[in-house]
């Protein structure tokens, strides 16, 4: 039987992006001299901690990266979907062979389904 690993929110960190930031920390420093980068990054960072008590997670490290790598600000999200659409398709697939929900603690709170005739 497989096992269904759910979303964690990280009560310390997420150790894949311990190791994403401090790849994009060198690189910002190192590389592109964008110490302005590190402390909106570093600002953010900690402005979710103390508000939210939210740590990041792998996804943070992206949007300097992908800055970094010259996208527009624009680009940011169909980027992040077209790196998970695999992913999430393979759990609806999932999902509907099984007839089982693999999150079933998520649950939908935005508007009702809107019928177009």
């Amino acid at each position: 039987e497989r096992v269904h690993e759910t979303a964690t929110a990280w009560k310390d960190h997420d150790p894949t992006a311990r190791s994403a930031a401090e790849t994009i920390r060198d690189q910002v420093q190192r590389r592109y001299g964008r110490p302005e980068i590190l402390g909106l990054y570093d600002g953010l960072e900690q402005s979710m901690d103390e508000a939210k008590g939210i740590k990041p997670n792998l996804d943070y490290p992206t949007g300097p990266a992908y800055h970094l790598m010259g996208f527009d600000i624009p680009t940011f999200t169909p980027l992040f979907v077209a790196s998970r659409i695999v992913g999430w398709t393979a759990h609806i697939m999932e999902q509907l062979e099984n007839n089982s929900l693999i999150r079933p603690l998520s649950a939908y709170n935005g508007p009702d389904e809107r019928h177009i005739d």
